[in-house]
Parts: structure tokens; sequence; C-alpha cells
């Protein structure tokens, strides 16, 4: 029960946002490799429109990976003219509105890593926080992995434009805990065999990842996500409405 009213204060309402009437299923199915004839049928099955989204983040990250590594994109996805950091930010949005809790960490990490690495401190810790949000302490090994990760990204981000003594701190309890301070850098971080498991942040107090000291929340995602969408959909009109005079 406890578990069942966690997830549900965390998640936004679906059926909210699904009501709105500038909601672009049709973008939104595009992005997920949904039939965007069949868009709102789709999006409005759950288990179904769970099931894009896993694809969409599986082929998200398999393309990031040929992308950080300079190979040519062996999915569709990179094709997408946000890709990767636009299309990574939507998906981490459709997974919170579809509850799709364990697809968040690994996507959320790759954007904070391009956030930070375009010089976007207060966004690249809000996605560093939302990782850690995203993770049950000790329930998976690959998901401590990118929770400590994102933390070790917080000792950069708070050298470059937070507290330099926050920072050591942080730094301090990354080697406490055996884990690795550049480990962010990992695309498919794992952890030491003698690294401990990830502690919820409690150590540091929940580091207020940006200056008005706000986490960014899942609500907050689910608002960006439909405010981008909503954009991304009035400036489609816009140009059909330019080429039609």
């Amino acid at each position: 029960m406890d578990d069942q009213q966690h997830s549900g204060a965390l998640s936004p309402s679906r059926d909210a946002a699904l009501s709105r009437p500038d909601f672009p299923f049709a973008r939104v199915a595009r992005r997920l490799g949904i039939d965007p004839a069949l868009a709102e049928v789709a999006l409005r099955d759950d288990e179904r429109a769970r099931g894009a989204v896993a694809e969409a983040v599986q082929a998200f990250l398999t393309a990031d990976d040929d992308h950080r590594a300079g190979r040519p994109p062996s999915s569709a996805i990179a094709s997408d003219p946000d890709f990767p950091t636009g299309v990574g930010m939507a998906l981490v949005g459709a997974a919170v509105l579809w509850d799709a809790r364990d697809l968040v960490p690994r996507v959320a990490l790759r954007v904070a890593k391009d956030h930070f690495e375009d010089g976007a401190d207060e966004l690249a810790a809000s996605y560093a926080a939302l990782v850690q949000e995203s993770v049950d302490p000790g329930e998976d090994s690959r998901d401590d992995a990118v929770a400590w990760a994102a933390q070790s990204l917080l000792v950069s981000i708070l050298q470059r434009s937070g507290s330099p003594a926050r920072a050591e701190e942080i730094a301090r309890d990354l080697a406490a805990h055996a884990i690795p301070i550049d480990l962010w850098r990992d695309d498919d971080p794992s952890l030491p065999d003698d690294s401990m498991a990830w502690h919820g942040g409690a150590f540091v107090g929940g580091i207020p990842p940006r200056r008005d000291e706000r986490s960014l929340s899942y609500e907050d995602v689910h608002d960006y996500m439909n405010s981008l969408l909503a954009q991304t959909q009035r400036e489609q009109q816009a140009e059909g409405e330019g080429t039609g005079g």
C-alpha cells in the first residue's frame, strides 16, 4: 500500500494531460514510434503506450551510444532534429507520464551530462537529481551505479557553478563508498566490486540542485514535456499556415 501511494504521489495525472485540447497526440506518437493515425487510441492504452516508451528509450540509448562513440547511428530516432538532448528530455517526460519510473534514470543521466557539457549547470543538476529521485536504494545494482554516477556529476557541477565546499563533501562521500569520482563519464556506469550500494543521497541531506533550491520534480517534467510539445505543435501549425499562404 505504501509503495502504491508513493508511486501515485510521484506520478502526474495522465488523464489530465491526455484530456488537454492541445495535447499533440500525433507528435508524441511519432516520437514513440507509433503510427500517428492511431495516436489517440494507442496513447490512451496504458500498456501499449508503456511498451512504446520502453522501445523508444532502448532505441534512444543505442543511438546515443553510437553518437558518443562517433559511430553512424543505427536507429532512426537519431534523425530527429532534437536528438540527442531534446529527445532524451521528451522520453523522460513520457516515462514519467506513463508511470514507467524504471526507464527514467539512464535517460535522465544522459540528459544531465549533455546539459553539463553545454554549460547549462542548473538543468544538469536538476536532471541529476531526477535520476536519484527515480532510484530505490539497493534495489538494483545497475540503478545504484546510475545514481552514483549522477552524484559524481554533481561534484563537477558544484565545482564549476556551486559550492566548492559542498563539492568536496560529496567527493569525500564518494571516496568513502569506493565510488570513482568520474563515474559519470561512463556511458553505461558500473560499480567496482568493493563499492557500496546507493544510499539515497542521505549523506548530503538533499542537495539543492538549482539556486532556487527546488529539485526537478515529476510534475515539473510533466509540465515541461507538455509545454515543449505544445510549442512544437504551434510551430508546426505556423509553418503549415505559412506554406498554405
